[in-house]
């Protein structure tokens, strides 16, 4: 990590703004407001607490890196990021469902379509950062024939949501 680069927030930016707007349209969908809310923060604070271990734990595999403060800033900034982005799915595939609620029954096909949208975003993003410098595998990252991403990041994605959602089910079961 050479230092902070403020285009890495541009992402971020857009995604809290989507957030805030697919939130409020929820809101205004749902019966029980307070259900909702607990609901969605229960599934934001699940997010950012998981993804933030996950990039504690994988950032050796990132090269420079080290657990100093700039690095562990680093990871939360990157956490905040993965939870708006696992918020972007929540709302979007609330939206192609018709319903907020939809991850309470992940059937195959739902976990399916995590996967896919997961694992398709992941590398493009991937990609993207690493050509755009921004950041760069160690020697130690796993990698993914063919699409050349690491696993570690592309895992996140692909497997973090579904436990993200199965929690949320479990914290919120008695407010829906």
């Amino acid at each position: 990590m050479e230092g902070f680069k403020w285009a890495v927030l541009i992402l971020p930016g857009v995604s809290l703004l989507g957030v805030i707007l697919l939130y409020f349209y929820f809101k205004n969908t749902v019966k029980d407001k307070v259900a909702y809310r607990y609901y969605i923060w229960t599934i934001a604070l699940t997010a950012f607490f998981l993804n933030l271990v996950w990039e504690l734990l994988h950032g050796p595999l990132y090269e420079g890196y080290q657990y100093d403060w700039p690095h562990i800033r680093m990871c939360l900034v990157a956490s905040v990021t993965d939870m708006l982005t696992l918020l972007i799915m929540l709302f979007g595939f609330g939206l192609f469902y018709k319903n907020i609620y939809w991850a309470q029954n992940l059937s195959f096909d739902k976990i399916l379509l995590i996967v896919i949208t997961g694992g398709t975003g992941t590398t493009l993003l991937e990609r993207w950062h690493i050509a755009t410098g921004q950041w760069e595998y160690a020697a130690a990252m796993p990698m993914v024939p063919f699409v050349e991403v690491g696993l570690t990041p592309l895992l996140q994605f692909t497997i973090l949501p579904i436990i993200i959602f199965i929690i949320g089910k479990a914290l919120s079961i008695q407010k829906l």
